[in-house]
């Protein structure tokens, strides 16, 4: 046991030696990072509701190219798993009733961000990022478990369906969202790293004909994640 043990130093200490312990203006790398999203809404008008975090997950390949030392562009190609919660609570007949309305979305995203890094001796490194991103919903389904009333009469009945994505009265939300993430991570120099993220919805989701002067919807996403760069 203490030779094998002995031996997984060895191994470690040699990974250590050979990953890059700064990144110059000429170094790039590649990765895979996935973990849980708890991604909710924020509602303005007749849209400011009690949502709730709709617990999902994330999926993301990205690229780290050197632009200085220590500091990097991180452009990648994310799946996320994004929407909310809401419940109601309403007497029909007499009797109390719950519901709850859960909107699934799947987005395919496009983050841009620029990275600081912190090194920590031979150990890793501290990364704090922030840039852009740019989404596209691509699928979705509403879903409701109990009665839920959505302020309507209690004991309303609603169907599980696809949602809808554009721009016309008839669609759920819009197709395209933008925003801004803002990271923090730790990245060991044998290239795994674990961190969290925040996304900040700008733009509009309710549909464009549909939109009043007070009708916003915009994501907030908090993820965390586990990944791995070589």
């Amino acid at each position: 046991m203490k030779k094998l043990l002995l031996s997984a130093g060895v191994l470690l200490l040699a990974t250590g030696a050979f990953a890059q312990t700064t990144m110059s203006g000429n170094s790039a790398r590649f990765g895979l990072k996935a973990g849980v999203n708890l991604s909710s809404y924020s509602g303005t008008g007749a849209l400011d509701r009690d949502y709730k975090n709709n617990v999902g997950y994330n999926v993301t390949a990205f690229g780290d190219f050197g632009v200085g030392n220590n500091f990097f562009i991180q452009p990648g190609v994310s799946l996320q798993n994004k929407g909310a919660k809401l419940e109601s609570t309403g007497t029909a007949a007499g009797t109390t009733v719950t519901g709850t309305f859960k909107q699934d979305v799947m987005a395919i995203e496009v983050p841009i961000n620029a990275v600081v890094r912190i090194p920590t001796g031979d150990a890793g490194a501290f990364q704090i990022s922030a840039g852009p991103y740019v989404g596209f919903n691509i699928s979705g389904k509403n879903k409701y478990t109990g009665t839920y009333t959505n302020g309507a009469v209690a004991g309303s009945s609603f169907t599980d369906r696809d949602i809808e994505f554009g721009s016309t009265t008839s669609d759920d939300l819009s197709s395209i969202d933008f925003g801004a993430n803002f990271g923090l991570a730790y990245r060991l120099n044998s290239g795994v790293s674990i961190g969290a993220n925040y996304g900040l919805g700008i733009s509009n989701l309710v549909p464009k004909d549909s939109r009043t002067n007070d009708d916003k919807l915009r994501n907030r996403v908090l993820g965390f994640t586990i990944g791995y760069s070589l």
